[in-house]
């Protein structure tokens, strides 16, 4: 953990410290574990045997010291899987709130540019020098945005009504605009 602990806070530090840094196994399982090697015959009578450097070692408790390192391990493993699991998820759930919280600025952001562009656009439409051409070109972009932005927050949202409404609104005025001029041709679209 050394190598992480400038990732974690002050209390995530507290409660690693907190855990503890071993388990005791209960007398339970030594005797589940010394019942099953008698039971699979290995306690043996007679002498102990011997093996290098002299040291009596019975095979009951060979298989006993076995069984302990395998539930030692398999101990280990897991709470160090639980571990490594909790902290993915807390990594995970992290990223996504920041995700979401630099996608909610960006359209903060793009927003008020949005707003702004709109207004300057009304103040050159009040210029008596400015082409109606550019103007009218400017209002179907600001329109394709305000259109492209009521889809997605459709899509974000499907329950909200206001951006159906505008949805609905914008497909209204562009046939009554397609109607009243007699034109048939597409609109233009441009997609940011």
């Amino acid at each position: 953990m050394h190598e992480h602990d400038d990732e974690l806070t002050p209390a995530e530090r507290e409660a690693f410290r907190a855990l503890p840094r071993e388990l005791d196994p209960g007398r339970l399982l030594e005797e589940r574990t010394v019942n099953a090697v008698r039971e699979r015959g290995l306690f043996a009578g007679g002498q102990p045997r011997r093996v290098r450097f002299g040291l009596p070692f019975h095979p009951a408790w060979v298989a006993a010291g076995a069984a302990a390192c395998v539930a030692l391990f398999l101990g280990g493993f897991t709470a160090g899987q639980e571990l490594a699991n909790r902290r993915a998820s807390q990594m995970v759930l992290e990223m996504r709130k920041q995700d979401a919280a630099q996608a909610a600025a960006m359209v903060q952001q793009t927003g008020s540019a949005y707003v702004a562009a709109l207004s300057a656009l009304a103040d050159a439409a009040r210029d008596p020098h400015a082409r109606g051409t550019e103007l009218a070109s400017a209002r179907e972009v600001a329109t394709n945005s305000l259109h492209a932005a009521a889809s997605e927050l459709v899509r974000l949202a499907p329950e909200e009504p206001l951006a159906a409404q505008i949805l609905r609104g914008l497909e209204q005025a562009g046939r009554r605009d397609s109607l009243a001029g007699g034109v048939t041709e597409q609109r233009k679209v441009a997609w940011f």
